[in-house]
């Protein structure tokens, strides 16, 4: 049984990753939550990075993810302060919380959330989930994923799951 398990996990694991890099990214609009309009995959000659959680249970591992996420691809060397070797990543970064009953949420997760993420928080309008999980291979919807897109919207990296430095090296190497 455990066997199994294994097995049809590593297929998944596979499968999302073959089919995540093989494809342009699907168009998702919204509203930051500084209310202001946006429609992915940004095309404006940049990479972009983008955090995907389409259930609760994903938060855990999603919060081990957000600091280094904004370390890597929000903080600008302004923000940064002193003297730091940490290289500055010019790439468009987007958080979609696919979360059934986000917008019923939202007013509370402005409170707790940082006004410097307001901006790369997407609240999408009439995304249909179920497609967008079969169109980027999404097996397992209670683990957080993200893609790194290229200026033309084709996806070229891809992680998900639990944070590891190795993973975001992967995703900072995609930008590079």
């Amino acid at each position: 049984m455990i066997k199994q398990t294994i097995t049809s996990f590593i297929v998944s694991v596979l499968l999302f990753s073959a089919i995540s890099k093989a494809q342009i990214f699907p168009v998702i609009r919204g509203v930051t939550l500084e209310e202001k309009p946006v429609s992915l995959p940004i095309k404006n000659g940049k990479f972009s990075v983008i955090a995907i959680a389409f259930h609760r249970g994903a938060e855990d591992d999603l919060k081990k993810w957000l600091n280094p996420l904004f370390e890597s691809f929000i903080k600008t060397e302004e923000t940064k302060g002193g003297f730091d070797m940490a290289e500055i990543h010019d790439v468009n970064f987007a958080f979609i919380p696919l979360i059934a009953g986000f917008k019923r949420v939202a007013d509370d997760f402005k409170k707790d959330t940082d006004k410097q993420f307001w901006a790369y928080i997407i609240d999408t309008e009439k995304t249909d989930v179920k497609s967008l999980q079969e169109k980027l291979g999404i097996q397992d919807n209670k683990i957080p994923y993200f893609f790194v897109l290229d200026a033309t919207g084709k996806v070229v990296a891809s992680q998900s799951g639990k944070y590891s430095a190795s993973k975001l090296e992967k995703l900072e190497s995609a930008v590079e």
